[in-house]
């Protein structure tokens, strides 16, 4: 199945047999992911779910360099991230990835120009070309008139979508999205993932978005389902759609 969604494309993300466990309580073990394995391919939109518990964050975790497996190996790109000390992790993150998270997390006494002429500028953006760039993405998320509004008078929906600003404007190639709708309604919900299929397309970056909710899994190209720190199944939704 994978080779048939992959079309002959090099993954992006390699994952191999990877197992992670937490201490808890008087010593005991929790096996959170269970030998995972799986490709993640270049411009990619990919979706995990499973229930509450099942090793989805963990597995985000892993991929975005915030965790370490136990056992097995995880590669960027042609980089083994095991062989990576600390700082080459930190200076891959920075360079690979962007994270939305279900907190909106934006800074409360910067305006949504700011939030993400901030982001630009931790990568060396000068400021003249941060604000244009900025002013940009504002202009695709179709927020520019709220470019001088602080955080606390936007909507949960609006912030969202700054938070995913922020994503696009990093200059990385992978985003990853962490329950992303569990604080907004239904409709703000459908609007951002459609938010992020449009990223997807248009920037041409590879996102995984970890849900709950596997209606809207079902948007990404493929939905992995996990179950108790295994893979449960993985289906290929954009060749299932093509072939309809």
């Amino acid at each position: 199945m994978n080779e048939i969604f992959s079309g002959g494309r090099q993954p992006i993300i390699r994952i191999k047999n990877v197992v992670r466990e937490y201490q808890i309580h008087e010593g005991n073990i929790n096996t959170a992911l269970q030998g995972v394995t799986l490709d993640v391919y270049a411009g990619e939109f990919l979706a995990i779910t499973g229930h509450s518990g099942s090793g989805k964050t963990t597995l985000l975790n892993l991929i975005g360099l915030i965790d370490k497996p136990d056992k097995g190996e995880i590669w960027i790109g042609d980089r083994n991230v095991g062989e990576l000390n600390e700082k080459e992790k930190e200076d891959l993150r920075l360079k690979s990835t962007a994270f939305i998270f279900q907190f909106f997390n934006l800074i409360d006494n910067y305006t949504a120009l700011e939030n993400i002429v901030f982001q630009l500028q931790l990568q060396g953006y000068g400021g003249r070309p941060a604000r244009k760039k900025a002013f940009e993405v504002l202009d695709f998320l179709g927020l520019k008139a709220l470019a001088d509004l602080y955080p606390q008078v936007l909507s949960g929906g609006e912030q969202q979508r700054i938070a995913a600003g922020r994503a696009i404007a990093k200059d990385s190639t992978i985003i990853l999205a962490d329950e992303p709708t569990a604080h907004l309604d239904s409709k703000n919900s459908q609007n951002l993932i459609s938010l992020l299929r449009d990223i997807n397309l248009r920037f041409k970056k590879t996102i995984i978005l970890v849900t709950h909710e596997e209606a809207y899994a079902r948007q990404a190209d493929r939905m992995v389902v996990l179950q108790d720190g295994r893979i449960d199944r993985i289906e290929n939704i954009k060749t299932e759609t093509m072939l309809k």
